[in-house]
């Protein structure tokens, strides 16, 4: 009996420790494009590419709500609203991601390309802004649409590394 409660305690006291070093980041998604008027499919399927890219890296992830922009003072209140959810939710960082689309309202949205992808990544703690970066070498795929997966894999290891550093 006692070996058994030996090894529940010892099990239990690696999964608290396991937990208690995990770091957590929040992520908001931004879309800016004039052709539509929500947020793209495409857009939706980067968050969840870079949603998932930090799982995998044993963050723990949290997301604030995908939403339009069309001005910088727009983008600088979801800013400031995002950072107030990661802090709320005790997150370690907050990264707001911004999709910019190439304008052109003769295409359907579904056939928006993306231009550029501006990121901007800070700690919770002090809402210090710790680095931030545009990607605007859009990868794409042999049928000619946007690679997000690799889009989103190139963020999640720029932003990864912003964070070690």
């Amino acid at each position: 009996m006692g070996i058994k409660k030996f090894f529940m305690f010892l099990m239990t006291a690696i999964c608290f420790c396991t937990a208690s070093f995990a770091r957590q980041i929040s992520v908001q998604i931004l879309q800016q494009d004039s052709a539509i008027e929500e947020i793209s499919e495409k857009s939706y399927d980067i968050e969840t590419f870079v949603l998932d890219g930090f799982f995998e890296k044993n963050y723990i992830v949290t997301t604030s709500e995908a939403s339009m922009f069309s001005s910088d003072d727009e983008a600088l209140a979801l800013w400031k609203s995002g950072l107030g959810e990661a802090l709320n939710g005790s997150s370690d960082y907050f990264v707001q991601i911004e999709v910019f689309y190439i304008s052109d309202e003769s295409v359907r949205k579904a056939e928006s390309k993306i231009e550029k992808i501006v990121w901007k990544l800070a700690t919770v703690k002090n809402g210090l802004v710790i680095n931030s970066a545009t990607l605007s070498d859009i990868k794409y795929q042999p049928n000619g649409q946007e690679d997000l997966s690799a889009i989103a894999a190139n963020l999640v290891k720029n932003i990864n590394s912003a964070i070690k550093a």
